[in-house]
């Protein structure tokens, strides 16, 4: 009988375009995470380190909830549980009414598509706005998400320039960086516009109260800045202990799931804005969700809940890479999705996806931190077989190949009577009948072969039994067998290499890091590698020409500068005849730095690794300043230059760590202009953030920082490694 999962598979199958854009974009994503990896020093130990985390976690959780919700509590952060769907959206739509919201923008979240928001939203009369490209791209086609990050990877660009032809813009082309463009300019308006914005949370950092958002397009800072009430959806997966722990886990999920480093942006999001903050909302609410998670904890299927939702194991699935996400009627697909989905829906209603495997261990190879997902697979399937779902002929079948596995007398017997068998039928067209049929239909049956395996190694047993008494003394020849060690050590190293296992254990010390001997000359590689335009300056007159130089480029509009830049930055452009928006006073002044073709900031830290700028919020220093503008300007000393990511965690949690209203309600680490490759995984830059990132270099203690140590609300002054 063919179960609905065969039906959907089946028109999948049929689909050509599904199948092209299939291909190309897990294909893509596989190569580029293995590239990804190898740019770390022990990519073994960094994904051992990750699994440790998470495993330690959630053995734990009960503690780290308890200290999650204290540290949201005290930065002002309004929780709400939510035992199911039903509650989530109600205290969504609570929150939307007693704001009078109208419309929503929202981030890419997952959570949100599991609790059907946008169906529920519409319903009560408040208009929803995805604004991932993705996301927007299915919203405006009517479907659901395809894929964990790459939402609408099933379809190609022919696809999607028809859907924006008919939906947003009969003009519209078929470039991707045309299509991109159009999208900006479309949503730009509601960002400024929405009453609300709702995100997902990648990481919930329970030590410090810190929701984090990773990204690349810019529309998850627009969502959690412009609008004045943000909701936080997540589910309870999503708590990592400290921030040190949620900088190794970031140094995992890029690389696995993009291919990238970091993203374009990893925001830290603490609360409200403060007093002395120009923009940022008013409210924050993070809604938990248990949705039927709390009955898998400390059962066989809890290791499901460390997934940090990369994607990579959908894009080596060979089954996902055949049917794509849609065929598995859910929210979560692919292998991950396979066990996530019957333990959050039910094996009644989803309980045949865990046979969608072929249980290759593709999976497992991939995961970042190891989630043994073909082990939770097997044992899904058992319990669905000890439900009587199975027919009697499949029960049957199973209970005879058991029995012949237990003697492998019977068991060789059974394989040269079978062989024997297939090679008379491989002779015949249209033999199968029954459930055989299935198989034969789409695929050509394998002549079997004349020798078992068995036999194969048997005979090649006596044949090295016979070289070793050929011997004079009866011993191998050294030279030889030194050679066959070599060659198999080899062998061993390369099918190793990359490949996780999930019982390597956690390195006892800190983890090796790349060598970074001149952080600067890092710095600039890294950052003109993720398509930043860096400059040295020599001297402040170099500096002084190149900001100017950047500023004219956009003659009729004017440039956003950020306080206490130790430059004198504000009177050279006015000197140069052109306009400057300072900080506001009052209000965020969004409308007046929309206008603004350059947005210059300081620059708390650095990081030589990634190409990474890290700025926070606070007192003269608005996050719109390096998000609306079409540039964004980073000025940067030398030694505020770190060279590893993994250095940034003890420097942000003893900021994030400070007193209400002292600490900054969001941290922005920035790595180049905004991106995404969400239209058959061309790249385009420029989506919601700015086009361009530039920095400049400044001699060590003569630039622009944002002031001094304590004028940025930093305890201490960055000191090189």
């Amino acid at each position: 009988m063919t179960s609905p999962f065969n039906q959907r598979a089946a028109a999948a199958i049929a689909d050509a375009d599904l199948k092209e854009a299939l291909k190309s974009a897990t294909e893509k994503f596989a190569g580029l995470r293995q590239k990804a990896f190898e740019s770390t020093a022990a990519p073994l130990a960094l994904r051992a380190k990750a699994r440790e985390i998470r495993e330690h976690t959630f053995n734990h959780l009960d503690s780290h909830l308890e200290t999650l919700f204290r540290s949201l509590e005290k930065n002002g952060v309004q929780v709400h549980t939510a035992p199911d769907a039903g509650a989530a959206v109600g205290h969504v739509l609570a929150i939307a009414r007693a704001h009078g919201v109208q419309s929503v923008v929202k981030s890419k979240s997952m959570a949100s598509e599991e609790i059907h928001l946008n169906h529920h939203l519409e319903a009560a009369g408040i208009q929803p706005f995805e604004t991932d490209l993705g996301e927007w791209i299915i919203q405006l086609a009517g479907e659901t998400p395809s894929h964990l990050i790459a939402p609408a990877i099933h379809k190609t660009r022919a696809q999607v320039a028809r859907l924006f032809a008919e939906k947003v813009d009969p003009n519209a082309g078929d470039d991707p960086a045309e299509l991109t463009n159009l999208a900006r300019q479309t949503l730009r308006g509601e960002f400024l516009r929405a009453g609300m914005g709702i995100s997902g949370v990648n990481f919930a950092i329970a030590e410090t109260g810190t929701l984090c958002l990773v990204t690349n397009e810019g529309n998850g800072r627009m969502v959690t800045t412009l609008p004045k009430v943000h909701v936080a959806i997540m589910g309870l997966e999503k708590v990592v202990p400290t921030v040190e722990e949620c900088m190794t886990l970031l140094a995992v999920l890029p690389r696995s799931g993009t291919g990238q480093k970091i993203t374009s942006y990893f925001t830290m999001l603490t609360g409200p804005r403060s007093a002395k903050e120009a923009d940022g909302p008013d409210e924050v609410h993070l809604i938990l969700l248990d949705g039927g998670r709390t009955r898998h904890l400390g059962g066989a299927f809890q290791e499901a809940f460390h997934c940090i939702r990369c994607g990579a194991c959908l894009n080596v699935c060979p089954v996902f890479q055949t049917v794509g996400g849609h065929a598995y009627d859910s929210i979560y697909g692919g292998p991950i999705g396979s066990i996530l989905s019957p333990m959050l829906r039910g094996l009644d209603a989803a309980g045949e996806l865990p046979a969608a495997s072929s249980l290759c261990g593709a999976c497992l190879e991939v995961c970042p931190v190891f989630v043994d997902i073909p082990r939770m697979l097997l044992e899904m399937r058992s319990a669905r077989v000890s439900r009587a779902d199975a027919s009697l002929p499949e029960r049957a079948a199973f209970r005879a190949a058991g029995f012949a596995m237990r003697h492998p007398a019977l068991w060789e017997m059974g394989q040269s009577l079978f062989a024997f068998a297939l090679r008379l039928l491989a002779k015949k067209e249209g033999w199968a009948m029954g459930p055989l049929r299935a198989w034969t239909e789409k695929r050509a049956l394998p002549y079997p072969p004349r020798e078992t395996f068995r036999a194969r190694w048997r005979k090649r047993e006596k044949i090295l039994a016979q070289k070793k008494n050929a011997s004079p003394d009866g011993a191998p020849d050294e030279k030889s067998a030194n050679a066959g060690a070599v060659q198999k050590v080899r062998r061993a190293l390369a099918s190793g290499h990359g490949i996780a296992h999930g019982n390597i254990p956690a390195p006892p010390a800190i983890l090796p890091e790349v060598a970074v001997p001149d952080a600067p000359a890092r710095f600039l590689e890294e950052f003109a590698a993720v398509s930043g335009k860096p400059r040295r300056a020599k001297d402040t007159e170099a500096a002084r020409e190149y900001i100017i130089e950047i500023a004219r480029r956009f003659p009729d509009r004017p440039v956003a500068l950020s306080a206490a830049l130790t430059l004198p930055v504000a009177e050279w452009l006015f000197e140069a005849g052109i306009e400057t928006i300072a900080p506001a006073d009052a209000g965020d002044d969004r409308e007046n730095i929309a206008r603004a073709g350059v947005g210059i900031t300081g620059c708390a830290w650095a990081i030589a690794e990634t190409g990474t700028i890290v700025l926070y919020s606070g007192e003269g220093r608005p996050r719109l300043h390096s998000l609306l503008p079409e540039v964004h300007l980073a000025l940067i000393p030398e030694d505020r230059i770190i060279r590893h990511l993994s250095a940034l965690g003890p420097r942000l949690q003893e900021v994030l760590g400070g007193a209400p209203g002292q600490r900054p309600s969001c941290v922005n680490l920035i790595t180049g202009p905004s991106r995404s490759a969400d239209i058959e995984l061309t790249l385009v830059e420029g989506v919601h953030g700015p086009r361009e990132v530039h920095a400049i270099l400044l001699p060590a203690g003569g630039g622009a920082s944002g002031g001094s140590a304590a004028e940025n609300g930093s305890p201490f002054l960055l000191e090189e490694e």
